[in-house]
């Protein structure tokens, strides 16, 4: 009996341990879209529509099966198709630019940020690597970045909004500097 109930508790302890852990697994994808979200008098709704748009644009033209995770992946490896011309600027980019060009913006995003970084876990979140990986260099080839981008990223990750939202930049931005 004694034994049972150390069981018991062993199993609610680990139990417990794996619900916190999964909870705090993406705490800061949370906190930077928080700090997007922020930047906008409708706290961030339009730019959940736009997020929702770009993927229902993917998913249209045939080049996201469907919005899961592991197509997300897909997607990454076939990085090429999805700039090549089919799909035009998702405004993702150019929404969140716009508002950051005003300085009340920028400042509260900076300082939101900031926070962020400061917190004594952020140097091991997938954020902090993805920053450190695309922040060294000049302009990788797009299919160079995204093949680094799937050594930290997994499909359960392209469930968040910061993942997504990311994809998109990403693709506006290779888009963008297509056409020039």
């Amino acid at each position: 009996m004694k034994n049972s109930i150390l069981k018991l508790i062993f199993g609610l302890i680990v139990l417990v341990s794996n619900t916190s852990i999964a909870q705090n697994d993406q705490t800061f994808e949370n906190s930077y879209m928080n700090c997007m979200y922020s930047l906008f008098e409708d706290n961030g709704a339009e730019l959940k529509s736009l997020i929702k748009k770009a993927e229902q644009k993917l998913i249209a033209a045939e080049l996201l099966p469907d919005a899961s995770g592991k197509s997300y992946i897909t997607l990454f490896k076939n990085i090429r198709t999805a700039i090549d011309g089919r799909i035009s600027s998702f405004g993702v980019s150019d929404y969140v630019i716009n508002s950051l060009l005003n300085s009340k913006n920028a400042k509260k995003y900076s300082k939101c940020m900031d926070t962020m970084m400061k917190d004594a876990n952020f140097g091991n979140s997938k954020i902090s690597k993805f920053i450190a990986m695309s922040t060294s260099g000049n302009n990788p080839k797009i299919t160079d970045l995204t093949s680094k981008m799937l050594e930290i990223f997994e499909a359960k990750d392209f469930e968040h909004d910061f993942y997504k939202y990311l994809t998109f930049s990403l693709i506006d931005k290779y888009n963008t500097a297509n056409k020039k």
